[in-house]
């Protein structure tokens, strides 16, 4: 198997915030972290030129963020299969080096995926199947630190979201069946005061989501 050359070596923070400005990146990395899958099948899912799903895949083996697994041979051509080797994350203190535009972007992208994630579960009546399922709205008036602890909590339930699926994964190499696709999101934002002009935003379309596209995402966590 071909070996992929790697760029100068960066930590997860540093290469996370290299692909800041490049979405079509990052929709690689979100797919190869839940799947393995070619350029081939990239561009098909994105709807992309075969040559582009290439360019974003191999930068990502460059980082180390993901890697070559296997090799075909597709008549005159060879199909290269890639998955993810980490799970997206930006650290809290990346996340506050990058300007607003950056940070927005991210968090509009995500927002999105959300929003088609639940879509989804409504049309295959799978939202409210199981009584277990989670969902709450609570808005409240609080000081800077009351905001800062609301977000540390958050954060600390990221990480045991983690922990939860790790022991989960055990079990089903062991081969427990019983399983389920879940979405967990967690938001904590500021809104503006009621009465105050709200500035305009730049909307992407929920249809430039692609309906397929898993729902891993880029992440701040400690």
């Amino acid at each position: 198997m071909a070996a992929v050359k790697r760029t100068e070596e960066k930590g997860l923070n540093g290469q996370l915030a290299a692909l800041v400005g490049c979405d079509k990146t990052i929709e690689v990395l979100t797919v190869l972290t839940e799947r393995t899958a070619s350029p081939k099948e990239l561009s098909s899912l994105l709807g992309w030129s075969i040559p582009v799903a290439s360019h974003h895949a191999k930068k990502l083996a460059g980082f180390g963020m993901v890697e070559l697994v296997e090799e075909r041979e597709d008549g005159s051509a060879v199909e290269h299969f890639y998955r993810g080797v980490v799970r997206p994350l930006i650290s809290n203190q990346v996340w506050r080096r990058l300007s607003v535009a950056e940070r927005q972007r991210f968090s509009i992208w995500i927002v999105q995926l959300i929003l088609a994630d639940a879509a989804r579960s409504f049309d295959a009546a799978l939202f409210d199947a199981s009584p277990n399922n989670h969902l709450s709205r609570t808005v409240m008036q609080l000081d800077r630190q009351g905001y800062d602890e609301v977000a540390e909590i958050q954060d600390k339930a990221l990480g045991k979201i983690f922990e939860v699926e790790k022991r989960s994964n055990k079990r089903i190499a062991a081969g427990n069946e019983d399983t389920a696709v879940i979405a967990a999101a967690l938001m904590c934002f500021e809104l503006p005061r009621f009465g105050e002009p709200s500035k305009e935003v730049r909307r992407m379309k929920i249809q430039e989501v692609p309906s397929t596209v898993p729902a891993a995402a880029i992440r701040k966590s400690n």
